[in-house]
Parts: C-alpha cells; sequence; structure tokens
C-alpha cells in the first residue's frame, strides 16, 4: 500500500486534499459542479487532468462553472467562457471543439 494513503486529512498536501474533495464530489455525478479555483494548489498537469475531468462531467450532463485566474489553462478547454472585469462581464465567448 502507498504511503500516501495511510495518511489522514490534515497530513495530506494541499493539492492531495484538493484533489480528494474534488473526488468526493464528484463521486455521486452531480448535475451542477461549482469549482471555486480547482486547479490552484496543484502542478500543471494534473491541473489539466482535472479540467479534462470537468469537460467530461459537462459532456455527461452536468453543468459546470469553474471561476479560476489560470486563463492559460481555460484556453485550452472547447468550451462557453465568460470572462469578468472588476466585478463586470467583459466577455462572453463560445468555443467549439476543432
Amino acid at each position: 500500500m502507498d504511503r500516501r494513503s495511510l495518511r489522514i486529512g490534515g497530513e495530506r498536501a494541499g493539492g492531495e486534499r484538493q484533489r480528494v474533495a474534488i473526488a468526493r464530489a464528484l463521486a455521486p455525478r452531480p448535475l451542477c459542479v461549482l469549482a471555486d479555483e480547482p486547479t490552484g494548489n496543484v502542478d500543471p498537469e494534473i491541473g489539466a487532468r482535472l479540467l479534462r475531468l470537468f469537460a467530461e462531467m459537462n459532456r455527461m450532463g452536468a453543468t459546470v462553472l469553474i471561476a479560476t485566474h489560470d486563463v492559460g489553462l481555460i484556453e485550452t478547454v472547447s468550451a462557453r467562457t465568460l470572462t469578468l472585469h472588476e466585478g463586470q462581464l467583459s466577455e462572453d465567448r463560445s468555443r467549439r471543439a476543432s
């Protein structure tokens, strides 16, 4: 058994805790997913994997709303993107898969 799997909540690194929380939230296949900075404490590779997971949840019918400052990561997904500037909607773009 992997040593990390034996750790309890407070002993896990921030990124590990975040991934566990996301897995716990997505396990029951919710109809709506609200994710606030889901990639904030993980490395870029894990962030990309999480974003693909959210995209798959969306393809399965869930509404997915992600709040993030990581514009580069969001640019990799073919999804509608709303951009806020100083609390106001400044851009609404729809993207289609290539």
